[in-house]
């Protein structure tokens, strides 16, 4: 007859087998090592066994709980993201705040944002108006008021993404976000969630490294909307007083060029 502790080691090697090959070979990561107290080998072999395989199971459980974790902490993220959907335009003030390396207060500026699904969209910055950035689904206007000139470029072009971003189709669904993006961090700060993403095109990563987003998860709305540059300076545009889903009349989007040299 089979002694009891023969019949244990047997069982261990069965469960190593239908777990994976291999994967209690490894020792416990660090974080396991710092958190369980040092053990000192144990003298009575079905006592071993059973710590062995609590160990083994550690590994595979805690990283489970950290990932329910980040996905509670993405959860406001992605009911955001659900609800663009039924949004088909936005009007809304902001207030945007750019900062230089060689500037030790930010220069802040008033500006406007109107957005029109599918793809128009408007950004106008300072009051009176100093610049205006248009974008109609084909090109990205940017015109400069007081020189009296105007530039166009392709609106998929990755020098057009700081002002297109918004209204690409990155942010249209859950699916298309994570395609687009990687999300690299994620924290609260008095309730506003904070995300840091990077562009997973190396265009546009090119000249915007990172990217920040502030949720606020009472309202489901974008608080705010950063991006930090090729020469690091940041663009931090914080919304207010939003409105959705009324009429935006279409002379938005369409700008009147004449006496404006191109460029």
């Amino acid at each position: 007859m089979r002694n009891r502790a023969g019949t244990d080691k047997e069982n261990l090697i069965i469960l190593n087998k239908k777990i994976g090959s291999g994967i209690f070979d490894r020792p416990p990561p660090a974080r396991i090592r710092r958190i369980l107290p040092k053990m000192q080998p144990c003298k009575f072999p079905r006592l071993h066994d059973a710590w062995s395989i609590l160990m083994r199971l550690l590994q595979i459980i805690i990283p489970l709980i950290s990932l329910a974790s980040s996905l509670a902490e993405n959860a406001p993220l992605d009911a955001w993201l659900k609800r663009q959907a039924s949004i088909t335009s936005i009007d809304s003030e902001f207030t945007q705040e750019r900062t230089l390396p060689s500037l030790k207060t930010p220069i802040r500026t008033p500006g406007r944002l109107s957005f029109s699904k599918p793809d128009k969209i408007r950004w106008q910055l300072g009051s009176p108006v100093e610049t205006l950035a248009i974008a109609d689904g084909r090109f990205l206007t940017l015109i400069e008021i007081a020189a009296k000139s105007a530039r166009q470029t392709d609106v998929n072009s990755p020098q057009a993404a700081r002002f297109s971003l918004l209204s690409g189709k990155a942010f249209q669904s859950t699916d298309a976000f994570y395609q687009t993006f990687e999300l690299i961090e994620s924290r609260v700060n008095s309730g506003i969630h904070q995300y840091t993403l990077k562009a997973k095109d190396r265009r546009i990563r090119s000249q915007i490294p990172w990217i920040f987003l502030d949720i606020d998860p009472a309202k489901n709305e974008l608080r705010a909307l950063e991006l930090e540059l090729q020469d690091r300076s940041r663009l931090r545009t914080v919304f207010h007083h939003p409105r959705f889903n009324g009429k935006l009349d279409d002379s938005l989007f369409r700008p009147d060029l004449t006496g404006y040299s191109m460029r």
